[in-house]
């Protein structure tokens, strides 16, 4: 599969909204925030792709974009806080949120710069 030709924006946006289905339910409140942090028109666009894949295309995805972009370790904590911000807009970090959150730990810690 061919790498999408995402800016940062894009990635984001992605990731994101990826994140706000990690506990496989679209919750009102995730979906809310999301929307609010890359707009509804990217929302949109990203929505319909995510939900085009399987997990493992989207995670894939994401990993692939991480490895091809030098993301610093600022970029990645605060990106990290942020999806942090979405698994707890409802109240509640679920299992399936929390397992999400320690692979992308570990994918961002495996593929960032030290700058």
């Amino acid at each position: 599969m061919k790498q999408p030709d995402w800016n940062i924006e894009d990635f984001k946006a992605y990731l994101f909204i990826y994140c706000s289905f990690a506990d496989h339910l679209e919750v009102l409140s995730e979906r809310n925030y999301a929307i609010e942090k890359v707009g509804k028109e990217k929302f949109n666009e990203m929505h319909k792709e995510i939900e085009a894949h399987t997990d493992d295309v989207s995670i894939n995805r994401i990993r692939r974009y991480i490895q091809h972009h030098q993301l610093t370790d600022s970029f990645v904590t605060e990106l990290l806080e942020e999806v942090e911000d979405i698994f707890l807009v409802d109240g509640e970090f679920h299992k399936l949120e929390k397992r999400l959150y320690n692979s992308l730990q570990h994918i961002f810690a495996k593929y960032k710069t030290h700058k």
